[in-house]
């Protein structure tokens, strides 16, 4: 039996036949390797120790107790001297006047003012924490999305290669076909410019895969991001079951409690206390002063009486048009100036929220298409690509053509079901709640 027998047309469609049924969708099955890194060990790694928010942590601190520090009084001063000195001698005791004074002084700042900066430094603290809590939402975000990419990047990388290796097989027979003139010229070369192309994008998807690897190592370091990833995706079932309508006023009501408004809040509230700061300083501030002063017994040994000096000194404001006036109104535009942007912050997470929820919908509609429509669509076109060529009614670019539109529709399909999941991690971004009940 020659060659040529061998090697004819029915092999051709026995290995087209295996290409087309080789689609690979998401796994949803167990990792069979013992150390695997699944999003949320990811996530649990990239808090563990994160050095940003161990900083905040530290910064909420120390304002705690500078609150408490600062709303003390000033310390008093002690003072110590001689008063009345003789110039001529130096003498102590010669003259009625000279003394040795001792006495200390407090001060007391206007109002209630001690107890304003301690409340606004409290406030401080809690700006930090919610400053806090938005790098933690921030970094679990960014480690998802950059998860779910590189599991999006690595199944296609599977899927092509296992194609490729079929696809290779096929171009081997197309050239012996073409050796052996029971195949043009052109069937070989398409052959081989599709192997050539997959080879391409293998490339590509090794560099971008490379480069999100190094960005999830910024996060968990660079032993864990060379873990390989686990097989099964989350669902988060949550963002489903509390899926918000897009009214404004229901988006707000979850919204208010987003860290970036919160610490908006904290904000205004600091600079309340900044006004009333300014208000307390119209009123006057005063000090006391207590001293006591020894005086030497005169030489012919007639004792002298000691002193005792009490005063106290008090701020007089009578100056106040460029000086508090100014002050208040400054604090009071900037206060303006605060609630307005905390009103542009939650406008522009409404419009966030509402853009992802209907991205969400978008996703949603199509995956439904795919699954239905789209992904037997292109599976009934290879095979009648297939049988056409098969009945000498279709040629091999037709089949190879139809083909390549099947497999990308599958790696079409996987990208839809990681951007659904990407999606919500965003939604879980700006709905903290939901992520917790994952």
């Amino acid at each position: 039996m020659s060659l040529g027998s061998m090697i004819n047309k029915s092999t051709i469609i026995l290995c087209i036949g295996l290409l087309v049924s080789s689609q690979v969708s998401v796994a949803d099955g167990n990792s069979n390797l013992g150390t695997v890194l699944t999003i949320e060990k990811a996530v649990l790694l990239s808090l563990e120790n994160e050095p940003g928010m161990s900083s905040q942590n530290w910064m909420a601190r120390s304002l705690t107790e500078k609150a408490i520090a600062d709303s003390q009084l000033p310390d008093p001063k002690l003072k110590i001297g001689y008063l009345n000195l003789p110039t001529d001698t130096y003498d102590r005791d010669q003259e009625n006047m000279t003394q040795f004074k001792i006495g200390v002084t407090q001060s007391f700042p206007a109002g209630d003012i001690l107890n304003y900066k301690q409340k606004k430094i409290d406030n401080q603290s809690l700006a930090m924490r919610e400053k806090q809590e938005q790098r933690r939402l921030m970094i679990t975000k960014n480690v998802r999305l950059t998860y779910l990419e590189i599991y999006y990047l690595e199944k296609s990388r599977k899927t092509i290669v296992e194609n490729k290796a079929l696809f290779s097989q096929l171009t081997n027979i197309v050239r012996s076909l073409f050796t052996l003139g029971q195949n043009n010229q052109q069937d070989l070369i398409h052959a081989q410019l599709e192997l050539t192309q997959l080879d391409d994008r293998i490339v590509k998807i090794d560099q971008k895969i490379k480069v999100l690897r190094y960005q999830l190592a910024r996060w968990i370091g660079i032993e864990n991001s060379k873990l390989p990833l686990h097989e099964k995706l989350p669902i988060w079932n949550s963002v489903e079951e509390r899926d918000y309508s897009m009214q404004q006023e229901d988006s707000a009501t979850q919204l208010i409690q987003h860290p970036i408004i919160k610490e908006a809040d904290q904000q205004i509230e600091i600079s309340r206390q900044d006004i009333a700061i300014v208000k307390e300083s119209y009123k006057p501030g005063w000090g006391l002063d207590v001293s006591y002063s020894y005086r030497e017994d005169r030489p012919d040994g007639i004792e002298r009486a000691d002193l005792l000096s009490i005063g106290a000194s008090i701020d007089l404001p009578l100056f106040s048009a460029k000086r508090q006036d100014k002050k208040l109104l400054s604090k009071e535009y900037n206060s303006q100036s605060l609630k307005d942007k905390r009103v542009e912050m939650l406008r522009e997470l409404i419009s966030s929220l509402q853009q992802e929820y209907s991205t969400k919908s978008q996703l949603e509609k199509r995956n439904k298409l795919y699954q239905t429509l789209l992904l037997p669509q292109a599976e009934q076109q290879a095979e009648a690509a297939l049988l056409g060529y098969q009945s000498k009614r279709a040629d091999f670019a037709d089949v190879m053509r139809a083909y390549i539109d099947n497999l990308n529709a599958h790696l079409d399909s996987m990208r839809i079901r990681i951007d659904l999941l990407k999606v919500k991690s965003r939604i879980f971004y700006y709905l903290p709640s939901l992520s917790d009940e994952v």
